[in-house]
């Protein structure tokens, strides 16, 4: 049924539903992350988010993306890759000490632009596709 409803919507209308979906998810990470990473059950997560800090420093992408500051977590949000998305980006705002709010926004633009850039190369390839 969802499929059905979903497969004949003109692809404007992905945009709000993909921006809805990503702004639910936004608080929902970062309530856990805040919520969990002091506790007892999860202080072995705070000991991964220190290792993965470390390793921030030894890895060239990471390392970039951390000197890029704000812009390294929009950019983390918004890139349609394997391995990036919004709890990447909100695992990477939590790990760099971003309050709850400017976090969230952070995370909100990056999945603005993300969805731009998906609406973009999706427009493209169908206005290629429709010229065979």
């Amino acid at each position: 049924m969802v499929y059905a409803i979903i497969n004949h919507l003109p692809l404007p209308y992905y945009i709000p539903l993909a921006l809805g979906y990503d702004y639910v998810q936004i608080p929902i990470y970062g309530y856990l992350l805040e919520r969990f990473s002091e506790q007892f059950p999860f202080r072995w997560a705070r000991k991964q988010v220190e290792r993965m800090q470390r390793r921030m420093q030894e890895k060239w992408l990471l390392r970039w993306i951390s000197s890029l500051g704000n812009l390294g977590i929009i950019l983390l949000s918004a890139l349609p890759i394997k391995g990036f998305g919004i709890l990447s980006g909100s695992v990477f705002s939590f790990i760099m000490g971003k309050r709850r709010f400017e976090g969230s926004f952070l995370l909100m633009v990056g999945s603005l632009l993300g969805i731009a850039i998906v609406f973009g190369l999706t427009t493209g390839a169908l206005q290629i596709i429709s010229l065979f």
